[in-house]
Formats: C-alpha cells, sequence, structure tokens
C-alpha cells in the first residue's frame, strides 16, 4: 500500500447542477503532498477530494460526500480490524486524518460545525498502537457520534442525498478500477476503499428524513436495487492474486443512481 495525497481537480457531472459557481469538465490530477478539498471521478485515478472550485462551505451535496469518504475508510478499517487483519486496518484509521480531514476544517467552521479531529484521532492512535478491542469499540463509536453531528443529512433533500450517493460510487468506481486490473489484485488497499465507499452510500439511504423519504420512495427503492447489485464485486475484504472484477459495474450504477436523483 502507498500512501499519497489527491487533489481534483474538476466537477463532474455528478455534481454540476449543484455547483452555480462553476460547471466544467473533470481533469484529475495527483499532487503527493498537496492538501485535499474534496473529490471527483474519473476512470483509473483517485479522488475523494474536491476541486477548488466546489465550495464545500456551501454545498451540502459535496460535503457529505466528504464525509462519506472518511466514513468508508474507517467502515473498512473496523471490518478488517474484527476480522484481525489489524495491519491492513491501520493504514485505513491513519488516512482519513492524513488526508482528508484538513480539507473539511474550514466548512467546519463556516457552518459552525464543532468537527471530530480529537476523537478521529482517538481512535487512529487506538488502533496504531494496538489498544484492547473494548478500547478501540468504544472509540468507533464515540467517533460515529461526532461525524453525525456534523453531517447536514437530516435537512437535506432526498435528491441531493442520492446525487451524493452516485458521487460516491463514482469514486468508488475510481479506486476499484486501481485495485483490480487485468483481471488480478494489483492494489488491495484501493479495493478495500472501494467496498467502504459503497457501503457508506447504501447507508445513506437509511437517513433520508421521513417527508423526503415519502417523496422519493420509488428511486430510494431502486438505488437500494442497483447498490445490492453490486455485492458480488467484493466477496472478500482480503483477496489476492488472480481476481475478476468490474469496475464499469459500479460506473454504471453510479450513473443510473444519478438519473434516478435527477428524476425526483
Amino acid at each position: 500500500m502507498f500512501e499519497k495525497k489527491k487533489v481534483w481537480l474538476g466537477v463532474g457531472s455528478v455534481l454540476a447542477t449543484t455547483v452555480a459557481a462553476s460547471q466544467v469538465t473533470a481533469a484529475p490530477l495527483t499532487q503527493p503532498g498537496a492538501a485535499p478539498s474534496m473529490f471527483m471521478a474519473a476512470p483509473m485515478a483517485e479522488g475523494e477530494m474536491a476541486a477548488p472550485e466546489i465550495d464545500l462551505n456551501t454545498n451540502d451535496t459535496a460535503f457529505l460526500a466528504q464525509l462519506g469518504f472518511i466514513r468508508g475508510h474507517l467502515w473498512v478499517g473496523m471490518k478488517l480490524y474484527e476480522q484481525g487483519h489489524i495491519e491492513m486496518a491501520k493504514t485505513h484509521m491513519k488516512h482519513p486524518g492524513d488526508e482528508l480531514y484538513s480539507g473539511l476544517t474550514e466548512a467546519f467552521e463556516a457552518r459552525g460545525l464543532p468537527g471530530f479531529a480529537e476523537p478521529l484521532n482517538t481512535l487512529a492512535e487506538s488502533v496504531i498502537n494496538d489498544k484492547d478491542e473494548d478500547t478501540v469499540m468504544s472509540n468507533y463509536k464515540a467517533l460515529l457520534d461526532s461525524i453525525s453531528a456534523n453531517e447536514p443529512i437530516a435537512e437535506m433533500s432526498a435528491k441531493d442525498v442520492i446525487l451524493s450517493v452516485s458521487s460516491m460510487l463514482m469514486v468508488a468506481a475510481d479506486e476499484y478500477a486501481i485495485g483490480i486490473q487485468n483481471g488480478e489484485v494489483a492494489n488491495v488497499h484501493e479495493y478495500q476503499d472501494a467496498m467502504g465507499f459503497k457501503e457508506i452510500a447504501l447507508e445513506r439511504l437509511n437517513r433520508i428524513n421521513d417527508k423526503e423519504a415519502s417523496k422519493a420512495e420509488e428511486a430510494i427503492s431502486e438505488t437500494r436495487k442497483v447498490i445490492g447489485n453490486l455485492e458480488n464485486l467484493w466477496p472478500t475484504t482480503t483477496p489476492e492474486g488472480k481476481f475478476e472484477g468490474d469496475p464499469s459495474k459500479i460506473y454504471g450504477a453510479a450513473s443510473r443512481i444519478e438519473l434516478e436523483a435527477r428524476s425526483i
């Protein structure tokens, strides 16, 4: 596994109608050591961060997706931890703080939100320093509660939440395309990232507020079905060697879900 910090330049179609200031064609650029902002998506390149054109201070769809990427890393990290893959888990615990959280600090301040730097660091340190399982699980629960306190999802429309889900899946497809190449596991960490992002994208649907959920019942149901059809792409958290996986299915699911969102 290799660490890298990535900045995305551009806005994809998933966010095009939610960003008033700019609608540009995506062109990803990897910049080791750069400070993160948010995300975009393009085949064979990573991105969990936003372009400068996206204002995380006001764009709830992009802001929610960024928090989703953090949740995704934590989800798969804890899954690996529970399965006994401790060294792999440590890499996912370290990643959100190193590469993602710093890009949100301005948005937290602008939104009057507390952020969650301390519980994020506490969980990472407890895993990295091999604390006992009860301590790790308690820290994870506390962190999830802290992340929830910063998420705007309860006030968001179903359309915007589902657009955020689509965005997360586009990036999951990018990560998967890096992780699985030519019928082999090329980078298990990125494969795992994609798994975590998919799981959080699905979980988002359960948190749409009741009023919006009743208005968008059909779109939500179809979105669940589309994501459910991707399950066989991740038969295990730790694949090795030969592995048949097709990122185009994830790209297709993301596009289908975007259409569902825009039909609301």
